[in-house]
Parts: structure tokens; C-alpha cells; sequence
């Protein structure tokens, strides 16, 4: 079953994809770098119930879907922000295999933290 591709003016959403990478911090803890940081537009929708219920079963939680123009090399190493919202990439699909979008099914993990991450 093909998935509907975007119409003009759908992707209206102004996000950033970085390449997340975890250090050791000197306090014992992670500290994170931000490598290969893309602007793009995207459509960002929220998934159905039946999905997100189905990820909570399997402990991949699926939140909403990112739609952008092709774009190789992404992997569930990504995150996505938008705003104030970081969204952590869980799977990268080359939509009805044309390559002319990549759709990605994220997880929300909540607003930025001022130290510059989501784990503070």
C-alpha cells in the first residue's frame, strides 16, 4: 500500500537534524555533541492510537511521523528539533521507495533544557 506523498504546502515545519553523539563527562555522567546539523521543512503529524498503543507494547514508542524531501543517511542515531521539542528518531524509511522523501517515525522526548539537552 503506497502512502500519499505531500502536497504543495505541507511541509511547512522549519526543523534541524543533528547526529547525536554521547561522551564521557568528567563527572561521571554523558555529555552530548551535535554533529552534522541539517535545516529542513518537514510535515510533522502525531500517529493514530492503535500505534502509539502498539509501541508502548514493544517499548518502541512511535509518537509522531516526520515527512521531508530525500535525504540519505539518517539512522536512529538523529534527533529532530522543531521549536522547543526534540523528537528522537526511531526508524528511517524511504517512503513508497522512490527516493524523493524520507519518512520518519519519532518519539517526543519534551522541550530543550537550558544546559542544551534533554538530559540536562
Amino acid at each position: 500500500m503506497a502512502i500519499r506523498e505531500p502536497s504543495a504546502g505541507e511541509l511547512d515545519r522549519r526543523i534541524t537534524l543533528r547526529l547525536r553523539t554521547d561522551i564521557p563527562a568528567p563527572d561521571q555522567g554523558l555529555d552530548s555533541i551535535f554533529l552534522d546539523q541539517k535545516k529542513r521543512w518537514a510535515k510533522i503529524e502525531p500517529v493514530g492510537t492503535a500505534v502509539y498503543t502498539a509501541g508502548i507494547q514493544t517499548d518502541v514508542k512511535i509518537t509522531h511521523r516526520v515527512t521531508l524531501y530525500y535525504l540519505k543517511g539518517l539512522s536512529d542515531a538523529h534527533e529532530i528539533v522543531h521549536g522547543s521539542i526534540i523528537y528522537r528518531v526511531r526508524r528511517v524509511a524511504d517512503m513508497n521507495g522512490t527516493r524523493r522523501y524520507t519518512l520518519l517515525e519519532v518519539e517526543e522526548l519534551g522541550p530543550a533544557q537550558p544546559v542544551g539537552g534533554i538530559y540536562g
